[in-house]
């Protein structure tokens, strides 16, 4: 990176990610079973500019998929398709809210709070 460049922001936002070999490792699944997933927002799938397929790490937890993350990934998708959408809200910190994660909720099992702030998210981004 030159001194001109700036960092890419979505790193912050997004934070470490997987790739479809080290989800597949780390789940025991294959990889197809993996790209199967994030197709059908079992798992949380971006796919860059350059076409690279990655998973953001935050959606495992303990070492499995946040319980309730395809029922919340389910309803974002209303309100708009764009997977890099949906992981900012998911993952932004926001100091003064709780929890400060969205995707916290889901590590609390707190499922039908973050249903409900997924619909009224959804909802004003399709408004």
């Amino acid at each position: 990176m030159t001194e001109d460049e700036q960092p890419n922001p979505w790193a912050r936002i997004v934070g470490p990610c997987y790739t479809v070999a080290s989800m597949a490792r780390t789940l025991r699944w294959s990889e197809a079973d993996v790209v199967e997933a994030g197709e059908h927002m079992r798992l949380l799938m971006l796919r860059t500019e350059e076409g690279t397929v990655l998973f953001p790490s935050f959606q495992i937890h303990n070492g499995t998929v946040v319980a309730g993350l395809n029922e919340v990934l389910l309803i974002l998708q209303t309100g708009t398709t764009s997977p890099w959408t949906w992981t900012q809200w998911l993952n932004v910190e926001l100091p003064d809210a709780d929890p400060p994660r969205n995707i916290e909720y889901l590590y609390n099992g707190r499922l039908e709070e973050a249903m409900r702030d997924a619909r009224h998210v959804a909802w004003a981004w399709s408004s």
